[in-house]
C-alpha cells in the first residue's frame, strides 16, 4: 500500500453541509481500512465531538487529532498529548478582545467558556455533537453524548482567567463585520509568537492554537509514534487550517469546496463535501 495512513478533516470535508457523512464515504473508508490503511480524524473539533463521529462511522481503535492539533487521542480514546496556552498570553489576548470589542470563546476540554450567551455559542452543544442520524447514529446515543458537553458562562471573564487559570487548548474568534483580518495582525503585534492563528473563508472567524500547534505538527508527531514515513501519508481537507497538512503529506488532496489558495497547495483536487469527495479521492488515489 503506497499510502498507509489518511488524515482527514471533518467540517467541509468528511461532513457535508447537513453535518452528515455519506454512506458512500463510510464504505470507502472501511474498504481502505480493510486493505490495511489507517484513518485519522484531524479536526478543529473537540475530543468528544471527534470521538463521537469516529465511533459512528466505525473508526474505533484509530488515533485522533482534535482542536487543530492541541490534543492527541490514542487508540483507546484517551488523551496522549495536550498543549495549552500560557497564562500571560491568554490575559493579553482577552484584554485585546475587550479593547477592540471583538467576541471570542475558549475551549477547556469538552467545555466551552463564554463571557455571555450569543448566536455564536447558544447552539454549540448541538453543533459540537451533530445528530448523524443519516450516518448511522441513534438519537438516544446522541443525546447521551451531548450531556457530557457544557457551555459555561463566565460573568467576570478576565478575573476568572487570571485567578482560575483554566487549561485552554483552543480559542475561536467571531465578528459580524470585516475586522478579523486586521484583528489577526493586532494579535500578532501584541501577543507575539505565543499563538498560532488560522482563518476560515474570508476571515469569517479565527481559530487560534498555542504556539507551534497545527494539524501538521500533530500529524508529524503521530506518524513518528507509529513509525510511518511522511511519504506514506495522505491528507485531505478544505480550509486554511488544513493547508500545512496538505502540503506536508506525501499526498495532499484538497476538497472541491476549498479556497483556491488551498487547492494550489495540494497534489490533487477531489469533489466537494456534498458529493462524497472523500470517497472519490480514496477510490481514485488510495485503494490498491
Amino acid at each position: 500500500m503506497k499510502y498507509s495512513l489518511l488524515a482527514t478533516d471533518l467540517d467541509g470535508t468528511l461532513l457535508n453541509d447537513e453535518k452528515e457523512i455519506d454512506v458512500e464515504t463510510i464504505e470507502a473508508i472501511q474498504e481502505y481500512r480493510s486493505q490495511g490503511g489507517k484513518v485519522v480524524i484531524c479536526s478543529g473539533r473537540s475530543p468528544l465531538s471527534t470521538k463521537w463521529i469516529a465511533r459512528t462511522i466505525g473508526l474505533e481503535g484509530e488515533p485522533i487529532i482534535a482542536y487543530n492539533g492541541a490534543i492527541l487521542l490514542d487508540e483507546t480514546g484517551e488523551i496522549s498529548e495536550q498543549a495549552i496556552f500560557q497564562h500571560e498570553p491568554l490575559l493579553l489576548f482577552w484584554e485585546l478582545c475587550e479593547a477592540e470589542g471583538i467576541y471570542a470563546h475558549f475551549y477547556e476540554g469538552d467545555t466551552l467558556l463564554v463571557p455571555f450567551v450569543n448566536k455564536w455559542n447558544e447552539d454549540w452543544i448541538v453543533n459540537n455533537i451533530p445528530a448523524l442520524e443519516k450516518s448511522g447514529a441513534s438519537p438516544e446515543s446522541c443525546e447521551t453524548v451531548r450531556k457530557y458537553c457544557q457551555v459555561k458562562v463566565i460573568d467576570h471573564f478576565y478575573q476568572y482567567m487570571k485567578e482560575q487559570q483554566p487549561k485552554i487548548t483552543k480559542i475561536a474568534v467571531f465578528d459580524d463585520g470585516d475586522r478579523l483580518a486586521e484583528f489577526s495582525k493586532r494579535i500578532a503585534e501584541q501577543v507575539g509568537g505565543d499563538m498560532e492563528i488560522s482563518s476560515s473563508f474570508n476571515f469569517l472567524n479565527l481559530e487560534i492554537s498555542p504556539s507551534g500547534i497545527t494539524k501538521a505538527s500533530a500529524l508529524l508527531k503521530l506518524i513518528e509514534q507509529h513509525g510511518i514515513p511522511i511519504t506514506q501519508t495522505a491528507a485531505i481537507g478544505d480550509n486554511y487550517n488544513d493547508s500545512l497538512m496538505l502540503s506536508m503529506a506525501g499526498l495532499g488532496i484538497a476538497m472541491g469546496n476549498a479556497p483556491e489558495k488551498v487547492k494550489l497547495l495540494a497534489d490533487h483536487v477531489t469533489g466537494n463535501n456534498n458529493e462524497a469527495g472523500v470517497a472519490a479521492a480514496i477510490r481514485r488515489y488510495l485503494l490498491d
